[in-house]
């Protein structure tokens, strides 16, 4: 059994895969239009391991799009 600190490596080493240049735009299309099915698509395409997809789509529907931008605003 994986301890918790092996899965978020490899949840984040996922992540990291979506970020190629092969699937990127499919990637940011899909989670733009909040299309569950389109990153279902495309974790199964890169071969995403089942049990991380899950976490994968909810991880990128829930951070939308929009870039976060450097420095954080002072209230």
């Amino acid at each position: 059994m994986k301890n918790l600190k092996e899965r978020i490596a490899e949840v984040s080493q996922f992540l990291q895969l979506l970020t190629e240049p092969t699937v990127f735009p499919e990637v940011q299309d899909a989670v733009e239009k909040k299309d569950k099915d389109m990153l279902l698509q495309i974790c199964r395409k890169i071969k995403m391991p089942e049990i991380y997809i899950g976490v994968i789509v909810s991880v990128l529907l829930s951070v939308g799009p929009e870039q976060v931008k450097w420095p954080w605003p002072t209230y």
